[in-house]
């Protein structure tokens, strides 16, 4: 590739490679719509594990694809995720932080959209966990790989990805849907200068997975003045099983979680809290989104009769 792609798109995973290679396969030219493989670039991160990428899934990838096999002894993705911001080539990017993500066919050229509208964009792309609960409560997660092919083949996503939708429920981050403060976001297009702003990813989050870090990269790049918070409510982000810390069920799951509240928690005066801005809605929203819009709406409702009735703001964060 010779010329500066639009939009720089960065894949960080480990100990995944069969979610990997499903989540690379939703951010190909062949896959995503809108756009072509010269406008973009993607970089995948891969943390050595006794489970990467085989050499030939390596080689299929496309030309716009750049793979880094990397030999990484901490159990986080902050390393990885900074050394992949100094390969960008395009002032947008879109950090995937979790590799484990599928992604519909609209991602890039509607944040695309927003980035021509304001280089300040600060694009999310709603969470969903595929299965019909969010997986840490469902027993037993770590062992579903086959359960997960099972649903996945009910739907036809390599065709169109939006029937995606039809197999997934809202992830924890949003689970009352994108029309109130959303907790994370696992695919997060901002400026290259935006991210830096910000400090990219900070590397005092090296508890299991990061810990937190995707919640306060979040909060961070959207409490930045001057830039304005745009959620793309026809899109999403998928989370397959893979065993990750958050996202399962297992004995010592609180006391992990614990940890991440209190190391989050002590970098934000007052306590760490959900970004409180008004999103500015942007995208198509086709037949199989448009339940999690309705679902947004209702909750938003009850949101907005209730903070009304304590005579508090709805959006505290948005600029003054």
């Amino acid at each position: 590739m010779s010329s500066t792609p639009k939009v720089s798109v960065i894949v960080v995973a480990y100990r995944m490679s069969r979610q990997l290679q499903n989540t690379l396969y939703t951010l190909s030219a062949a896959y995503q719509e809108g756009v072509a493989a010269e406008d973009y670039e993607v970089i995948v991160m891969e943390n050595s594990s006794s489970d990467n990428l085989d050499p030939a899934a390596i080689a299929g990838l496309p030309d716009n694809f750049r793979y880094v096999l990397r030999k990484e002894t901490a159990a986080t993705p902050v390393y990885a995720v900074n050394e992949a911001f100094a390969l960008c080539r395009s002032p947008f990017i879109c950090l995937m932080i979790d590799g484990a993500r599928m992604v519909s066919p609209a991602i890039l050229s509607t944040a695309l959209k927003a980035y021509s509208a304001t280089q300040n964009a600060i694009v999310a792309v709603p969470g969903y966990h595929l299965g019909h609960d969010e997986q840490h409560l469902v027993a037993g997660v770590r062992d579903l790989a086959a359960e997960e092919a099972e649903l996945l083949s009910s739907v036809d996503w390599r065709s169109n990805g939006y029937e995606l939708f039809r197999v997934a429920t809202f992830s924890g981050a949003n689970r009352n849907g994108y029309l109130q403060p959303i907790m994370e976001c696992n695919c997060l297009f901002a400026s290259a200068e935006n991210y830096a702003s910000i400090g990219y990813a900070n590397t005092d989050f090296t508890l299991p997975g990061g810990g937190s870090i995707n919640l306060h990269m979040y909060r961070s790049l959207g409490m930045l003045a001057d830039t304005e918070l745009f959620v793309l409510p026809g899109e999403g982000s998928f989370h397959q099983y893979h065993g990750g810390v958050t996202t399962s069920s297992y004995a010592e799951r609180e006391a992990e979680i614990e940890k991440h509240r209190v190391q989050l928690h002590s970098y934000w005066p007052g306590g760490f809290h959900s970004l409180r801005r008004q999103p500015t809605l942007l995208g198509r929203v086709g037949p199989q989104a448009q339940p999690f819009l309705v679902r947004s709406l209702q909750r938003s409702q009850r949101r907005i009769e209730r903070l009304r009735a304590q005579g508090k703001p709805c959006w505290p964060d948005d600029p003054a």
